[in-house]
């Protein structure tokens, strides 16, 4: 449970229009750069690289490390599309599905920013191999607490698996507010986005990047929304301090 104060935050943070125009802006706009970005990324890592001459991409690609980049930067980007779709609609349930395999993507674009290497082994590994390594506890071990297991399985028990803690996110009984929804698109959208950035920044496409028209679109929402969101302040303050309930 929240503490009176946060719950009286919240309550208030809410019904801000502007907020959630902004907060929405912040989804689209993610969608058509992560497209933009997996494409510029995909078309590099294919011809470029000495992967393909030196006999060590099985796919015969210029740069494995680069198109494993680059399929996760597609993944996420269709996975965008596809939540802000069913936002759109009112399907709550289905986006909230999505939204857990974002937080997927969040955790393996972490995983190619900390070794140069990763992203190629990843791209790779056979189903034997991602079973080994690449689950997302896996990751989460790895990142020394920067992504939290009960964060994970709250998304989980909402949208992930059918379970009865879903019904909070069906037709005509549900009492999660979909604005909470977009909120969480914003949050582990840019967190993915951000994470995306210095990978390809690492593989030396950032200058590339940089040029790109969406992707500067996405920068300005992002700071905007950074600057006007109060849910996103509160979320924030909830994952430092808790809940504040001390009962």
């Amino acid at each position: 449970m929240f503490s009176n104060e946060l719950q009286q935050s919240l309550l208030e943070a809410l019904p801000d229009d502007a907020a959630r125009e902004v907060r929405e802006q912040v989804g689209r706009a993610l969608s058509a750069a992560l497209k933009e970005a997996g494409s510029v990324l995909w078309v590099g890592g294919w011809m470029l690289g000495g992967d393909r001459s030196d006999g060590r991409s099985p796919y015969g690609f210029g740069n494995d490390a680069v198109v494993g980049l680059a399929t996760i930067v597609q993944i996420a980007g269709e996975l965008c599309s596809g939540i802000v779709l069913l936002l759109d609609e009112g399907n709550a349930y289905s986006a909230a599905a999505l939204l857990r395999q974002m937080v997927e993507t969040e955790y393996l674009a972490w995983a190619f920013t900390e070794e140069t290497t990763a992203a190629a082994v990843w791209m790779r590994a056979g189903r034997d191999d991602r079973v080994r390594m690449w689950q997302p506890r896996h990751i989460r071990d790895r990142s020394e607490g920067r992504f939290r297991t009960a964060d994970y399985h709250r998304h989980c028990e909402t949208g992930g698996h059918p379970t009865p803690d879903a019904r909070r996110l069906l037709p005509d009984h549900h009492d999660l507010p979909i604005v909470l929804l977009w909120l969480e698109l914003a949050y582990h959208g840019v967190s993915t986005w951000q994470y995306f950035e210095k990978a390809a920044n690492d593989f030396g496409y950032g200058d590339q990047l940089a040029t790109a028209s969406k992707i500067r679109d996405l920068r300005t929402t992002i700071n905007e929304w950074q600057q006007k969101d109060r849910l996103r302040m509160l979320k924030e303050y909830v994952r430092e301090h808790g809940t504040g309930d001390r009962g």
